[in-house]
């Protein structure tokens, strides 16, 4: 089966399983960062709109080629569907780490990451995964899991 990965982007997982970081093989992302709903405060004599800041939200969505190969630990690809299929529908929180390489290199402590390390309260909860056989390929979402913490933006893996 065809497999990929960004070679400066990946998305790691931990397994509901065995409680191993994966990579997922992927070929497309969706933006990455903290988004906040905007509760609109306009009054009709106002000049310009006036908004606050409202619940802040950061879903990932990400697609890639259908693979059921085995689990693989970092850096190694795990097999998508093998990973997801386990996880999807599950409510417990996971460990999501979105590595950024720079200038065109792959992911190395101290660059750009986004992502929680999950505890018992905290991490993200996939909501969605569904394949497309006609181009085998599937598409996925992350969502935070019920009252979690805020992922973040570092430079260190989550664990």
């Amino acid at each position: 089966m065809a497999r990929g990965t960004f070679k400066n982007c990946r998305i790691i997982i931990k397994d509901a399983t065995a409680g191993t970081l994966r990579v997922v093989p992927m070929n497309s992302l969706s933006i990455v960062g903290i988004t906040y709903d905007e509760q609109d405060l306009t009054a009709w004599q106002d000049a310009v709109k006036n908004a606050l800041p409202s619940m802040p939200d950061a879903p990932i969505e990400f697609g890639g080629p259908f693979d059921n190969s085995a689990l693989a630990a970092v850096p190694n690809l795990s097999g998508s569907h093998t990973l997801l299929n386990a996880l999807n529908g599950v409510v417990a929180p996971v460990s999501v780490d979105v590595q950024f390489g720079m200038d065109n290199a792959t992911w190395t402590a101290g660059a750009p990451q986004f992502g929680i390390t999950a505890t018992a309260t905290s991490g993200y909860i996939l909501t969605k995964y569904v394949v497309d056989p006609a181009s085998m390929t599937y598409s996925a979402r992350l969502v935070l899991y019920p009252g979690s913490a805020l992922p973040a933006w570092g430079t260190a893996a989550e664990t």
